[in-house]
């Protein structure tokens, strides 16, 4: 705790800049805290207040923009390479979108306190072509309510925290290696939690070319589309698939408790909201359930149809 103190002392407005635009990208780098400690430490005035905040949400609106950019140059591809890094990985796109159908541009002032959405926002407002102004817009605000937050916290309770700060720095490096060892053992809960759902299902998966020969047998598989109504009508399904969602569970397990091949796909990597899907429908009546490797991208770049609505 002691160097994050000095790191906050030495560097100041530099390291707030930099830590809120690195966890913009999807970095998982604690921000928020990092500026409730920062303005605990530094003198309450209203300056210092303003400028915290000013700083930490160009820091914040920097970051955005460049997944902004991303996402509408290379489309849903940096998707995935995000979920990997994020701190909440398997909630991918599908909440993102959800939420964006729903409110619309408002909605980025919503997912900014959403771990995970926060970092897939920017890209999917990107991949939907959202005006730059309108977006520029909309995540500036919820970078400064967010921020906003952080530094009223670290000025209301900044006597609280700096009787934390102390009380680590007695214990000198064991207590910095305490607050390192909570946050590692987060990051491993999540990657255990993420883990044994890919693993649980790994060995189910099917190839397009197993979904093929299942379409072209008797077998007459359902196909269910995992990903958000949006994402279907702009990108394209695979013919013959039904959609689905987490509302929809009962209704699939009645509807389709007969069918012996059933696959899920999504656009997701390692085909994560597939998996996550497949194992609440186990929970409610379907037996065998699969998801497809590589998902609609896969079946797409193996030259087959699409259909658009």
């Amino acid at each position: 705790m002691n160097a994050l103190v000095e790191l906050v002392q030495t560097y100041g407005l530099w390291l707030v800049f930099l830590i809120t635009l690195l966890q913009s990208v999807g970095l998982p780098l604690p921000a928020f805290a990092v500026l409730i400690v920062t303005t605990a430490v530094t003198p309450a005035t209203e300056a210092n207040i303003i400028i915290l905040i000013l700083t930490g949400s160009l820091g914040t609106l920097a970051g955005d923009l460049i997944l902004y950019f991303a996402g509408k140059r290379y489309g849903t591809g940096i998707l995935g390479k995000l979920c990997k890094i994020s701190m909440s990985p398997d909630t991918c796109v599908r909440s993102t979108g959800d939420i964006f159908e729903r409110y619309g541009a408002p909605a980025l002032t919503i997912v900014k306190f959403i771990p995970g959405l926060s970092t897939l926002a920017p890209v999917v407002a990107g991949v939907y072509a959202m005006r730059v102004t309108l977006f520029v817009f909309f995540s500036s605000i919820a970078a400064l309510i967010y921020l906003g937050a952080a530094v009223t916290l670290g000025a209301v309770f900044r006597h609280q925290v700096g009787g934390l700060i102390s009380a680590l720095s007695d214990y000198g490096k064991m207590g910095g290696l305490f607050v390192v060892v909570l946050f590692g053992l987060y990051l491993l809960f999540k990657w255990l939690r993420r883990y044994r759902l890919i693993r649980q299902f790994e060995t189910d998966r099917l190839t397009v070319n197993d979904l093929i020969e299942l379409i072209d047998g008797e077998s007459n598989p359902v196909i269910l589309d995992a990903r958000p109504i949006d994402q279907r009508t702009r990108n394209g399904f695979i013919p013959g698939s039904v959609p689905i969602d987490e509302n929809s569970f009962n209704d699939i397990a009645d509807r389709y408790a007969g069918h012996k091949e059933i696959v899920i796909y999504c656009s997701c990597p390692n085909e994560i909201t597939a998996a996550r899907y497949a194992e609440k429908l186990r929970k409610v009546g379907l037996k065998r359930i699969r998801p497809l490797v590589g998902g609609i991208d896969a079946w797409a770049q193996s030259g087959q149809q699409v259909t658009f609505l």
